[in-house]
């Protein structure tokens, strides 16, 4: 950062809200105003083709996805948070989510997460931070 020189440029076709990188792997994940969460493999980056884009988990957020976060324990399990007030938690090996919990309260939205060793904690447009056991 403090030399300014970018190494590396993602090229994607939609905007991108939020980003988190895995802690045990080469994998971003990224979320979008489309609902959809997309994953990056950087393991692909060094090839000459520069197309790292690895695949889109299925939409099934109703609103723009506002945060995602890596399992600090499992490089398969991330959890995303939107502006449809819910919080849902996905293994990437499957398209669907694994769960889905109405976060925030109706016309709330969930702006940001925090995935701990044993919890996920989420914050919202209402003002409160909620804790869940995973």
């Amino acid at each position: 950062v403090e030399s300014q020189n970018n190494i590396l440029t993602l090229n994607g076709s939609k905007v991108v809200t939020c980003l988190g990188r895995c802690h045990n792997s080469d994998v971003i994940a990224t979320g979008h105003p489309d609902c959809s969460v997309r994953l990056w493999d950087m393991r692909s980056a060094n090839k000459s083709d520069g197309n790292v884009f690895d695949g889109t988990l299925r939409p099934s957020h109703k609103s723009w996805i506002s945060a995602v976060q890596w399992s600090p324990t499992d490089p398969f399990v991330l959890a995303s948070a939107s502006h449809d007030g819910s919080l849902k938690v996905w293994d990437i090996r499957s398209s669907l989510p694994l769960y889905t919990v109405k976060a925030h309260a109706k016309k709330s939205k969930a702006l940001c997460l925090s995935f701990t060793d044993g919890a996920i904690f989420s914050g919202g447009s209402d003002c409160i931070v909620k804790k869940f056991k995973c």
